[in-house]
């Protein structure tokens, strides 16, 4: 049998251009972004490409987890954007092209001492875009659902976390403030919150502040309905689990025959 037949089955194939995942310091980075670059001219929407982790995953191999790595260093480097539009639950990537020459502009100055020849630039430019076979997507790219949120910026607001603390601690959560703050995905709501108020440019940083500890607050509880939720399955299914008993133990709920034992007549013809 050949397994090159069963392979050509999983699906397509994706081309990745090696330098970008140098440059960038990440394989999977560079991945993420030759994707992008793919799907950037496939839309004409201004926010960019509407993807769920879920495509992407089935497109590229990259888990959610390895997905938001290679977004935080994509969006913090400028290459890409991201719009989450909290309501419809729904992400748009846009993929930078200007950006993009910029910054591997001097990504090839920067190597300019190795073995890297004067046409690498655009080399990089058309070999990105040319090396991407369209993977198998069968529905819409704007029909999907995503509720995955936006990686935060490196020039986004950061709030100051005392204050923060001072804000939370007038919550019913006041004793839990240290676990809101320590919530794997902290950084991940903080994206989605200045995604959320990208361009309302009038709000201070002090309104920020009480909005963004209302906004964890309420993913604080999201997180705890979950845990909740999935706890009550967990003993659910503990307690759908069959019973091992021992088949000899019913015997034990059987009494005993007492007294003297009965004289019982068995006639000559019986047979």
């Amino acid at each position: 049998m050949s397994h090159i037949l069963s392979l050509r089955g999983t699906g397509q194939p994706i081309a990745y251009f090696p330098k970008l995942g140098k440059y960038i310091g990440c394989v999977k980075a560079g991945i993420f972004l030759g994707q992008m670059v793919f799907w950037a001219d496939k839309t004409d929407n201004p926010l960019g490409v509407y993807k769920t982790s879920e495509q992407i995953e089935e497109e590229t191999g990259l888990s959610y987890r390895e997905q938001m790595s290679a977004r935080k260093k994509l969006v913090a480097l400028g290459l890409i954007s991201e719009t989450y539009k909290r309501l419809d639950h729904r992400m748009y990537f846009k993929f930078n092209e200007e950006r993009f020459d910029q910054w591997l502009t001097s990504m090839i100055l920067a190597n300019s001492q190795n073995v890297i020849s004067p046409t690498d630039e655009s080399a990089v430019r058309e070999q990105t875009k040319a090396q991407f076979v369209p993977t198998e997507n069968t529905t819409d790219i704007y029909t999907h659902n995503n509720a995955h949120a936006e990686n935060q910026n490196s020039d986004a607001w950061k709030p100051n976390l005392e204050q923060l603390t001072t804000a939370l601690k007038t919550t019913k959560y006041s004793q839990r403030v240290s676990e809101i703050l320590g919530m794997e995905d902290f950084e991940f709501h903080l994206g989605n919150f200045n995604a959320h108020h990208e361009n309302n440019h009038q709000i201070t940083d002090n309104q920020k502040l009480r909005k963004f500890a209302q906004w964890i607050f309420q993913e604080f509880e999201r997180h705890l309905a979950k845990a909740e939720r999935e706890a009550k399955k967990s003993n659910t299914r503990i307690s759908e689990k069959p019973n091992s008993r021992n088949v000899n133990d019913a015997w034990n709920s059987i009494p005993e025959a007492t007294g003297a034992p009965m004289q019982v007549d068995i006639p000559e013809d019986f047979e």
